[in-house]
């Protein structure tokens, strides 16, 4: 259906396009430029808080030994990373390096993103001015920058390249030449599988809309039966899936392998419940209350630590932004809320979000006129096929939207019955694909704006009352709804006013008890709705006169300059909470001469030969317990190396070490399983107030008491910190742990403790023991109680069994090893007073670990790092059988004598070479589509 303006012609554009291409990336990387700009300055990266510097800079997280797999030793006792894909990401942490991929990346992928959306705009041969803003909106959208922002850029990445996929897809017409089509469905999968190797799970959602789209516009030509159109939306989408599995092999092989095929609960099996699982893959929805935040930025607060480390000019303006919200909370205190019941909540986390949601109400109220604009029947700014594929997104945009709100509503249930989606965690994932959709939406309403109202000859008069005395139908019905849609909202901020005292009630209820904090987020909250009034007032204006003609032909440019002024300081505004930066010298405590040394002592000694002891802490609640678990073990051990028996994050854990964890727990019948963990898994430090050494000797180890002080240390303000603005911000509930550093002190409250009954990391053992057939055969699992009962379906009989032999009391783990199965090469010695020998470490790497071992005589050696069937073990060269020691240990026999045993861990090639390849054919891909597209005379073009 093709419409026509009646009232005005249309004005040639003049500018070029690649003048338009130019222009348009230089706004954009000035807008991101000015943004980050405290990036450019030498001491300082981004904040992030999934990948912080100091995990860019562990030895098991560098980029290219990651291709062929990656451990992590700083974690736990060990556990495989799985296979870095060369993808956009690691190749530019390769190219940036750990410091400078921690200050460029986020805005680099930024970049990529907006420079994505802009050639799919192009693509749909939407105006410049469409695309530029469209590509605008999409870059600085909240929900996009807040997630780069905290430390998942490359799911920006991933978005990018779906929309570099979608434009793939959308340049392909009747008229396109047969392997032309072919190539670009062939790259639009290529695209897609990058998607995937960037977002993991993210890009697997991604994926599907894609596979949507492609097989809608597939409905959409013309003169095809509707039989025809079906195959070819089926085959168009089979080719996209193939490619996308190809380039996405490695990706693929490692997310299987490391984060489904033997974690813990992925089956939802009886040792987990079904409602334990279900909170587990759903803590992480949108409230519905908080859908809000899509158009009024910041009435939830920004970030939990709002204003901390923002500019300081900013500070002020942003006090009490604190997320109040309800993203992350734990079921079961949000179960306990809905039931009324009288008393205090559950304990768990009351929230663990960001609210960076917001899409900027210059798009959405554009993008309602698109959406109402798709459904007029006549006169619709929009060809029928425009209003049908806006009618894709407004679905899409739909779905998207319920299924974010996850447990909060019932439509995320339908997809969580589905196979996989079981293991996929945090609904508010989808709320990508709501604001892609948006995204779209908008800039099909600029550029129908642009089209009818700016890139037209200018009228007679451009007076706003002559306009409004003859406009009449939509034009006049839209100024209406828009005038009073401000009205209402006007209201509503009247009514949330009168609310406050009601609001300071239910914040406390939530975690803020202190009345002038709560009063303090209420009146920030009133603020932002304020700021947001603002803006949806200059919008509106701004709407009202491009419709009413005001910047009609030679003023487009003014009117297209505005709105885009309008969109970016709107945007930009509500992302100044997400920009934070670190002075990353002073929080990793960095010598200025030697930068992978410490001014920080404890941190000095901690990381001498790492690989000998594990460290932990004494779970104190004291100022070293928040210094400990939120700057020293997330920051400072992975920058350093230090390997810590604590995880940072372990969303999912694999099924033996559940049943390993879960046996070692302690019960008050069975306190001394705490020294028996650290026994087993070489934590020989610990750190915590030194006034716990008798306690933790008596409680833990009465009859040996080995632990004993080597260290005391006091926590004291850094160098050049002001000591007064730091104790207000303590007074205030304000952490402010990266100013703060240990200091030796004879007499300090503080104090390193060592565990002299830690196992080595590595020793010879001439005495073994296995599950006898005849205990296998008499076992049963009647009668079990509950923990033991979770453990035996994790690990099995075999398994169970072992670690009820390293549970006991009476077991002696320095002079007993226990094996999964016999050894055929020697029976065990059963004396325990012979010398089994010694061993060194020769060289360490995460991926390869050499030892010299001298045996006294036939002996099992013991690594006390984690079992993985990925790692392969030499003895004096030649290939020997790993063996798996204490349940989850690794090890290997030796003959008497001198030997080199080399442990070595990589993950199949195959799927690497695989992506390789396809990397390869992309690239020669790209350059067959440029010479077949470009062959063409600029006529036939």
């Amino acid at each position: 259906m093709n419409n026509k303006n009646q009232n005005t012609k249309a004005a040639k554009p003049t500018t070029p396009a690649r003048s338009n291409e130019f222009v348009f990336l230089l706004v954009l990387a000035t807008i991101l430029a000015i943004l980050f700009g405290k990036s450019f300055l030498p001491g300082y990266v981004h904040f992030s808080n999934d990948g912080p510097l100091g995990e860019q800079n562990a030895r098991w997280s560098l980029f290219p030994g990651t291709l062929t797999g990656s451990w992590d030793d700083l974690n736990d006792i060990g556990s495989s990373g799985g296979a870095a894909s060369p993808d956009i990401s690691s190749l530019s942490d390769w190219l940036l390096g750990p410091v400078g991929y921690a200050k460029f990346y986020a805005p680099i992928a930024l970049f990529i993103l907006g420079v994505g959306a802009w050639t799919f705009f192009r693509q749909l041969k939407l105006s410049p001015l469409a695309a530029g803003l469209g590509a605008l909106a999409t870059a600085l959208n909240s929900s996009y920058v807040g997630n780069a922002c905290w430390g998942t850029a490359p799911q920006q990445s991933a978005m990018a390249m779906v929309f570099f996929a979608l434009a793939f897809v959308m340049a392909n017409t009747d008229e396109t030449p047969r392997p032309v089509s072919w190539i670009r469905l062939a790259l639009a999968g290529l695209c897609v599988g990058i998607s995937v190797m960037e977002g993991a799970d993210n890009g697997a959602i991604f994926s599907l809309f894609v596979a949507a789209y492609v097989f809608f516009k597939s409905l959409l030509e013309e003169n095809k039966t509707p039989l025809e159109k079906v195959g070819r939306g089926i085959g168009r989408v089979a080719i996209i899936a193939i490619f996308a599995l190809f380039i996405a092999a490695q990706t693929v092989s490692a997310l299987v392998g490391t984060y489904i095929v033997g974690t813990a609960g992925m089956g939802q099996d009886k040792s987990e419940s079904p409602q334990d699982h279900w909170d587990w893959a759903t803590e992480w929805s949108l409230p519905k209350k908080e859908t809000i935040g899509v158009f009024v930025p910041g009435i939830f607060g920004y970030r939990m630590d709002t204003p901390k480390n923002m500019m300081d000019f900013l500070q002020d303006s942003y006090t009490n932004g604190e997320y109040w919200g309800g993203m992350g909370r734990d079921p079961k205190i949000d179960r306990f809320f809905d039931s009324g019941a009288p008393g205090s909540a559950p304990g768990g986390l009351m929230r663990f979000g960001y609210a960076g949601y917001y899409c900027g109400i210059l798009v959405a109220l554009i993008g309602l006129f698109a959406m109402i604009q798709s459904f007029r029947k006549e006169n619709s700014i929009f060809s029928l096929n425009q209003r049908r594929l806006i009618w894709f997104w407004i679905v899409t945009l739909i779905i998207a939207l319920l299924l974010s709100w996850g447990r909060f509503a019932m439509f995320y249930q339908l997809l969580y019955m589905l196979p996989y989606f079981s293991t996929i965690r945090n609904p508010a994932k989808f709320m990508a694909i709501f604001y892609l959709a948006m995204v779209i939406i908008f800039a099909y309403g600029v550029d129908g704006l642009s089209r009818r109202y700016l890139h037209v000859a200018s009228g007679k008069s451009n007076s706003l009352k002559s306009w409004w005395a003859n406009v009449r139908g939509f034009d006049r019905k839209w100024t209406i709804f828009c005038i009073a849609a401000f009205g209402v909202s006007f209201l509503a901020w009247l009514i949330y006013i009168s609310q406050k005292a009601n609001m300071v009630q239910y914040l406390e209820k939530v975690g803020f008890p202190d009345p002038g904090v709560a009063q303090g987020l209420t009146s920030f909250s009133i603020g932002q709705v304020g700021w947001f009034l603002v803006f949806l007032a200059a919008a509106v204006v701004l709407v009202i006169l491009t419709i009413a003609g005001v910047f009609s032909g030679k003023r487009a440019a003014l009117g297209g300059f505005l709105l885009g002024a309008l969109l970016v300081i709107d945007l930009g505004r509500a992302n100044l909470p997400w920009i934070i930066h670190w002075d990353y010298k002073q929080k990793y405590d960095i010598a200025k001469d030697n930068s992978s040394d410490s001014t920080n002592p404890i941190i000095n000694f901690l990381r001498d030969k790492p690989y000998e002891h594990r460290v932990t802490d004494l779970h104190s609640d004291t100022l070293f317990e928040e210094v400990y678990r939120i700057e020293w073990m997330q920051h400072h051990f992975p920058y350093y190396n230090i390997q810590c028996l604590d995880v940072i994050q372990s969303p999912r854990v694999s099924s033996d070490l559940a049943a390993y964890d879960m046996a070692l727990a302690p019960t008050p019948e069975a306190s001394y399983l705490v020294a028996r963990r650290w026994q087993l898994s070489n934590t020989r430090y610990l750190l915590g107030p030194a006034a716990y050494v008798d306690s933790v000797n008596d409680q833990l180890d009465p009859s040996q008491r080995r632990f004993r002080i080597v260290q005391r240390f006091n926590i004291v303000p850094k160098p050049g910190v002001d000591v007064e603005k730091l104790q207000e911000a303590f007074q205030h509930g304000q952490f402010y742990g990266e100013q703060l550093t240990a200091v030796p002190d004879n007499n300090g409250e503080y104090a390193i403790f060592e565990f002299t009954g830690a196992l080595p990391r590595a020793s010879l053992y001439t005495n073994w023991q296995t599950n006898s057939a005849e205990d296998l055969k008499n076992f049963s699992d009647k009668g079990l109680n509950d923990k033991d009962s979770m453990v035996f379906n994790h690990a099995g009989t075999n398994g169970f069994l072992t670690l009820k032999k390293l549970m006991a009391p009476d077991f002696n783990a320095e002079q007993t090893v226990l094996l999964e199965a016999p050894l055929a090469e020697a029976s065990p010695n059963h004396s325990t007073n012979g010398t089994s020998g010694t061993v060194d470490f020769k060289s360490y790497s995460p991926k390869q670990i050499v030892l010299n071992a001298n045996a006294a005589g036939p002996s099992v050696l013991m690594l006390n790092d984690r079992f993985d069937p990925n790692w392969k073990v030499f003895v004096d060269g030649a290939p020997a059988q790993m063996l798996r020691c204490n349940y989850i240990m690794r090890g290997v026999f030796l003959t008497p004598g001198s030997h080199t045993v080399e442990f070595q861990f990589a993950l199949p090639h195959k799927p690497l070479y695989i992506t390789l390849i396809a990397i390869f054919l992309g690239v020669f891909l790209l350059c067959a589509l440029f010479f077949l597209t470009h062959k063409q005379s600029p006529a036939a073009r």
